[in-house]
């Protein structure tokens, strides 16, 4: 019995001769007569380190006291009741001692941070509150930072900086 080769072997040898056959006979290749005009990127402003934003948002804050320009130091008698906490929606809730409420916030680049004035309840704050204090000087926060564990936050025209830590610790 004569040596016949396999009818699959057969198949692809001349798959292959044809697929050489067709490149052999194509050429080089030619630019099309109206090229498509070249993509410009779109350049966005860099958006703020992922540790250093979102390190903002899940703890609530509490405030541990406000360092002036002048060297004038506010401490709250109970940090607890003024507090902070972000929101991944840009909003930030905010309690003044015994008023609660909320606020939007922007981040920018290079740790820019606005809070927009905050709308809250209206409730007469005993004698002694820093609550006044503590909402005018959210208003002026330029910049943020992290020291030690702690949020800082930079107030507009070196006024000084306000000092939080994470409620609890």
């Amino acid at each position: 019995m004569p040596n016949r080769p396999d009818p699959l072997a057969r198949a692809l040898a001349l798959t292959v001769a044809v697929a050489t056959l067709v490149l052999a006979c194509s050429g080089p290749a030619t630019q099309p007569a109206n090229p498509l005009p070249p993509v410009t990127p779109i350049m966005l402003p860099p958006a703020p380190a992922a540790d250093d934003a979102g390190a903002l948002i899940g703890p609530t804050w509490a405030w541990q006291g406000t360092l002036g320009a002048d060297d004038r130091r506010a401490t709250p008698a109970s940090p607890d009741r003024y507090t902070l906490a972000f929101q991944a929606d840009g909003r930030v809730q905010v309690r003044a001692d015994c008023n609660r409420g909320g606020a939007r916030y922007e981040l920018g680049a290079d740790k820019a941070l606005t809070i927009a004035p905050a709308a809250l309840t209206k409730m007469g704050c005993p004698p002694g509150s820093s609550d006044t204090e503590f909402l005018r000087e959210l208003g002026l926060v330029e910049r943020f930072r992290f020291a030690d564990g702690d949020l800082v936050l930079t107030l507009r025209g070196n006024a000084g900086s306000m000092r939080f830590s994470p409620l609890g610790r």
